[in-house]
């Protein structure tokens, strides 16, 4: 099929609206209380690290998706096996994706209509983008990004007459450990979770700098959340905060200007909604790429649909309420290590060695060398 490429503009509010997606509606951190945007920046500190090594895996092998990068540094057997993983991690991960927003959706809008019926509608909608293909979902992001962008300022500017700065007091008020457990969260749901783009990688025009992607829009993505936290906290104070289940919901849901605006929590849901889409899509787009090569096909676009029915299965089993769902988060910051953390090294150190290596079998067999030797 023909090759799909996207600006860096492009691929930038992608990464970006795959950060915000499910974490807002989740609640970025509320452990932490009114310091959980002491959490958050640490966080991103916490994440640079892991995203630079994500951003050097894509400028050592240029314009090559994970899948192609594991076996040429492994070779096949091993790549097959890491390519195994990384569909499970991405087919999972698109399966939380789904029964998240399904869950959400139930409890703010369609209190009685079946679950299953709100995913089968989502994947739909996913399916959709995912055949529509990785540029369509570049050209999306782009417009919806300043869109939710706006909204959330929108909402801080209408909540300016209810908010009460006591509500950040008293600052540094949890241990150290509380804060730094709640920034791991954050580290891995959302900012680890982008190891996903790197099954997208190959898509990236071989100009552009994966490292100026991953640090700008995590640094985007940062700021945002920063208003999201800060505005919850604000309206709603970190008891509140930490007892609802979608804390960016109920701080907006409490906004009225006089008796003209009220009820907006309508046009939040949607942009939440949006950005839940594209970051389903990337999911589904990673793990169909993964299969396609796994199994040597041509289009990854063929397997999308029977691939989101199966995510929207996985996702019916996961867990039974909106409960273990949340749950789960304590769980998924111990599961998500292999495939955010220790694959991602061990692909970079061994691409490190075999860029290098490939460097030396070229130099020393430049015609500078071999004119050398000849006059040995």
């Amino acid at each position: 099929m023909p090759k799909e490429t996207v600006s860096l503009r492009q691929a930038a509010c992608t990464f970006v609206m795959f950060l915000f997606g499910s974490s807002v509606i989740m609640g970025v951190n509320s452990e932490a209380g009114q310091d959980s945007w002491i959490s958050l920046l640490l966080a991103m500190l916490m994440a640079l690290p892991i995203i630079l090594i994500y951003a050097r895996i894509m400028r050592l092998y240029p314009e090559m998706d994970l899948f192609e990068i594991v076996e040429k540094v492994i070779g096949k057997i091993g790549g097959k096996i890491v390519t195994i993983l990384m569909i499970w991690y991405a087919l999972h991960l698109c399966a939380l994706v789904i029964r998240d927003f399904s869950e959400f959706i139930k409890v703010t809008v369609l209190t009685e209509t079946p679950q299953l019926n709100i995913m089968l509608i989502l994947i739909l909608v996913v399916v959709y983008m995912s055949k529509s293909g990785i540029e369509t979902m570049g050209k999306w992001s782009v417009i919806i990004l300043p869109v939710i962008t706006l909204v959330v300022i929108f909402t801080m500017i209408l909540g300016l007459e209810r908010i009460d700065p006591t509500n950040l007091l008293p600052i540094m008020g949890h241990s150290l450990g509380t804060i730094a457990g709640g920034a791991y969260k954050i580290f891995a749901f959302p900012f680890a979770e982008t190891v996903v783009f790197l099954c997208l990688a190959g898509s990236l025009r071989k100009k552009d700098s994966p490292y100026k992607l991953f640090t700008v829009a995590t640094l985007i993505a940062t700021v945002i959340f920063l208003l999201v936290i800060m505005r919850n906290l604000l309206l709603l104070g970190p008891a509140v905060t930490n007892a609802k289940y979608y804390p960016s919901y109920t701080a907006v849901r409490i906004i009225n200007v006089g008796d003209f605006l009220v009820r907006i929590e309508g046009s939040t849901a949607l942009n939440f909604i949006l950005a839940g889409v594209i970051k389903t899509t990337v999911c589904l787009v990673a793990a169909s790429k993964g299969i396609t090569r796994l199994f040597g096909l041509c289009n990854y676009k063929h397997i999308v649909f029977p691939l989101g029915l199966l995510a929207v299965a996985l996702g019916t089993l996961l867990y039974e309420n909106i409960k273990e769902a949340f749950d789960f988060l304590e769980i998924y910051q111990i599961y998500a290590i292999p495939f955010q953390i220790i694959i991602p090294v061990f692909i970079w150190i061994l691409a490190e060695i075999k860029v290098r290596q490939d460097k030396a079998a070229n130099g020393s067999h430049s015609p500078d060398s071999a004119q050398t030797d000849a006059a040995g």
